[in-house]
């Protein structure tokens, strides 16, 4: 894929909890899936996807998004995954894994969410250096401050 046609987001949080984190993580996904595109959610452990498919079943039932964890439900437009993504969407990424996704070329959009945490900026910053040595300029919106 072209690296001009690459869309890279870092939304960056004032908060420093996980909360916060996944409150807009639901934010999001509501938009991507109102505009009808297909997202993959890479999270830091199989545990964590596991865990936010929880917080997903558990929103109101007028504004349930329609995911499933690793393919389980492969029509599913919203996809969680542990680590590695073995089905790509091509569409849209989010990572919320700290290191950076070696799959993000083949996607349109990689979107990243970071909070105040020292770690996730730490990680952030470390990410942020590899998507401009690949030439892409990632674009930022800081949320909250």
């Amino acid at each position: 894929m072209d690296n001009a046609k690459q869309d890279v987001l870092f939304y960056v949080l004032n908060s420093t909890d996980t909360e916060s984190r996944q409150t807009f993580l639901s934010k999001l996904l509501k938009k991507i899936w109102a505009e009808k595109r297909a997202c993959d959610v890479r999270f830091d452990s199989e545990q964590e996807a596991q865990r936010y498919d929880l917080t997903l079943w558990n929103i109101q039932p007028q504004s349930f998004i329609p995911h499933s964890v690793a393919k389980q439900i492969p029509s599913a437009p919203i996809q969680l995954y542990g680590n590695e993504i073995p089905h790509p969407c091509k569409d849209v990424l989010i990572n919320l894994h700290p290191e950076f996704p070696s799959q993000f070329s083949g996607y349109q959009r990689t979107i990243e969410i970071l909070d105040q945490s020292d770690y996730l900026i730490q990680m952030g910053r470390e990410r942020w250096n590899a998507y401009k040595a690949q030439g892409i300029e990632p674009t930022v919106h800081k949320i909250g401050f």
